[in-house]
């Protein structure tokens, strides 16, 4: 038997549930637990009863909550309502969640409001630099040693100019770079920049001075001198040749060919350089048959202790 007295009753619970309610979505625009980075807590599920109310939407929270359950309502639609706004990944946090499951709807006698989980954020992984010759330890040559010293040359036009790459040797104060030649007033020139990556027009008078170290070294298993690029000629292959204060020495005539696509060419050049010293001054210069190159990269490889 029903009494004015019960429906004052019933509506006095649901109120109150509707408070309860009410306090659960606070809590999640304050970042409480029912809230978080992980897409908060629809809110409590809504009571059963006859002629209970449709359950509203919720409130955004701060950190990406979901919205408050529906209380008792009166269809699974109704009751599922709480879920549905912490379903979209905007709500779910715009900090790296993307978009929480929504909750699941009710039953018509006072269903659970649905649980905005928020989704893990999406990883974005950068891609790796792309890396030159593959090479054992620092030398991208293909050379095995323990030190290396790189640059190469660059074009501003058709100017060239060096790009230092890397110097692992234990002494990098002297590292020096120049191209020069015996004739007035000379440019380095940028060429071939169609075929290949283009480089340093390494021909005629033309030669390569890098100043460099060896202290803190104490002895060598080899020195390699490396040179990446091409003969610059139509018809004929190249070479390179070296000079130190300690002596000279030359790659093999015709061992850098003329054709597209650069490869790295090597040399051992141990024999002119010693350990120890603070003051290494090496020349470079194209070679036969064509003694003329494009050299785009130069490296020096040291396998020493």
């Amino acid at each position: 038997m029903r009494t004015a007295g019960g429906v004052v009753v019933s509506l006095v619970l649901v109120v109150a549930a509707c408070g309860e309610s009410s306090l659960e979505g606070l809590r999640a625009r304050d970042g409480s637990v029912e809230g978080g980075g992980t897409g908060g807590l629809a809110g409590t599920g809504g009571l059963g009863g006859t002629g209970g109310f449709g359950g509203g939407s919720g409130t955004d929270g701060g950190a990406g909550s979901g919205a408050l359950a529906g209380v008792g309502g009166t269809s699974a639609n109704d009751a599922s309502r709480g879920g549905t706004a912490g379903a979209t990944g905007e709500d779910a946090g715009e900090d790296g969640a993307i978009g929480g499951s929504g909750g699941s709807g009710g039953a018509a006698t006072g269903g659970s409001g649905g649980v905005a989980t928020g989704g893990s954020g999406g990883a974005a992984t950068g891609g790796s630099g792309g890396t030159l010759e593959a090479g054992k330890g620092p030398c991208v040559s293909g050379t095995t040693g323990t030190h290396a010293a790189r640059f190469r040359w660059a074009g501003s036009g058709s100017t060239a100019y060096v790009v230092y790459e890397a110097n692992t040797l234990p002494d990098t104060s002297p590292w020096h770079v120049s191209a020069a030649s015996a004739s007035v007033g000379y440019t380095p020139v940028f060429v071939d920049p169609f075929l290949g990556q283009g480089g340093l027009d390494l021909s005629a008078a033309v030669f390569i001075d890098v100043e460099l170290s060896t202290a803190g070294l104490s002895s060598f298993r080899s020195v390699t001198i490396a040179v990446y690029g091409r003969s610059y000629n139509t018809t004929t292959s190249g070479s390179f040749s070296w000079q130190t204060l300690a002596g000279t020495g030359a790659a093999p005539a015709g061992l850098v060919s003329n054709t597209a696509p650069y490869e790295w060419y090597t040399a051992d050049a141990t024999p002119v350089f010693s350990p120890g010293n603070a003051n290494v001054l090496l020349r470079l210069r194209a070679g036969p048959q064509s003694n003329a190159l494009v050299v785009n990269r130069v490296e020096i490889c040291f396998d020493a202790t």
